[in-house]
């Protein structure tokens, strides 16, 4: 019974084609790295002279074909490594496919939500609902999950990075409400506030020509800024409210340029700032009168 058990371990034919097996297992998943980064390197070649060549619809777009081509040709190369190396052990790789067809069956009914995942993940990509670098928001049942910039996108999962600096990895299957920021162009709506005492429409007539200097200035500014109108008027002070198309996403930037900007035009013309003022009533000698 013991020799049934130790003969096998003493063949010297089963440990040579264990050593062989194993040897060339370690060669095929050498070669594998080594193939996964030149198809990485060429699919970026690629995109790049699509670029050059005028051919590319955006930079953007791009960046996000490039990840998830290379993300689909690493799980390729990967199964077949993996298929390989099976059957130089001897594993029939057939059985268990069909196996797996079998097992794959009997698990799709708990692998919906996978199946969400994926199907999601290819809309988002070839609809362009968003790309990589872009700032979005994603709202599930109308409540806001993640806002910030796409960091990459998957078949199964999106990471977005927040302003601050969280990284948030959400399935695709979850994004119900997306709202891309990074599509249309930004308006910059912001208020420059001046003495109540000031003639207003002087004012106005005064920032008017330089607004016009502001959109050659600065190069996320798209349209020349234009005054809105007098926004609110209260005591020892006037706002004025003027609004600036801008580059996407670029607003809260440009408002905050354009802000300073003008309020270093308004001190340099003389122009005077709001003054909070306090209004004292004094009471008849006497106090109340009393019945």
């Amino acid at each position: 019974m013991e020799k049934h058990l130790i003969n096998p371990l003493l063949d010297s034919e089963m440990w040579k084609d264990i050593g062989v097996n194993t040897f060339w297992s370690i060669i095929i998943i050498l070669v594998a790295f080594g193939v996964i980064k030149v198809l990485h390197f060429a699919i970026a070649q690629f995109f790049k002279v699509r670029r050059l060549s005028n051919l590319s619809m955006s930079e953007k777009r791009d960046t996000t074909l490039i990840k998830l081509l290379q993300n689909i040709t690493t799980y390729v190369v990967w199964f077949v490594v993996l298929t390989t190396v099976l059957s130089n052990m001897g594993i029939k790789v057939e059985s268990l496919i069909a196996g797996a067809g079998i097992a794959g069956i009997a698990l799709g009914f708990g692998a919906q939500t996978l199946v969400k995942d994926v199907i999601t993940g290819f809309f988002i990509i070839f609809e362009s609902q968003f790309d990589v670098g872009d700032y979005v928001r994603i709202n599930t049942g109308g409540t806001k999950v993640a806002e910030g910039t796409v960091q990459s996108i998957g078949l199964r999962s999106t990471r977005i990075r927040s302003f601050t600096g969280e990284l948030t990895i959400l399935p695709n299957g979850t994004m119900n409400e997306i709202v891309n920021f990074s599509v249309n162009n930004s308006v910059a709506v912001f208020e420059v506030s001046i003495s109540s005492e000031e003639n207003i429409r002087a004012v106005e007539e005064m920032l008017t020509p330089y607004l016009l200097t502001l959109k050659d200035k600065y190069e996320d500014v798209v349209k020349t800024p234009e005054i809105l109108g007098v926004d609110m008027v209260k005591a020892g002070e006037a706002v004025i409210k003027i609004a600036a198309e801008t580059l996407p996403n670029n607003h809260v930037k440009v408002s905050r340029l354009l802000r300073g900007d003008l309020k270093d035009f308004l001190d340099s013309h003389g122009v005077k700032a709001p003054v909070p003022r306090m209004v004292m009533y004094n009471q008849p000698k006497g106090g109340p009168e009393h019945e």
